[in-house]
């Protein structure tokens, strides 16, 4: 694309002195290298705002998960919770002994 218009400039550009030939030549490649250096400027920062968006989709979708499994377990330290209260309440000299235990276990330990 960028060749075809070098090309046609240079063709109105034909003269007999070869120097202005290659100043239209010069002139006409640095409007390439403008044109080409702004379509990729264009094209990074359209990918740059995809990312950016990915990016910010995978953030939201990574906290909502985190927040799920933060309350998956809640309820389940609060069922354990539930399930030892309630053997504390029908054992109750047992879960004292356990519990002398565990920390007899762990004084001697640490």
């Amino acid at each position: 694309m960028a060749r075809a218009a070098t090309t046609a400039r240079t063709a109105k550009a034909n003269t007999d002195d070869p120097a202005k030939d290659l100043d239209a030549e010069i002139a006409a490649l640095r409007e390439d290298v403008a044109a080409i250096t702004a379509t990729l400027g264009d094209v990074v920062k359209y990918r740059t705002d995809g990312a950016k968006t990915e990016a910010r989709r995978l953030r939201k979708t990574a906290e909502q998960k985190g927040e799920e499994t933060l309350e998956q377990v809640q309820d389940s330290f609060e069922a354990a919770e539930g399930e030892l209260k309630s053997m504390i309440r029908e054992k109750p000299i047992s879960s004292v002994l356990i519990a002398a235990g565990v920390g007899f276990v762990l004084s001697k330990i640490l």
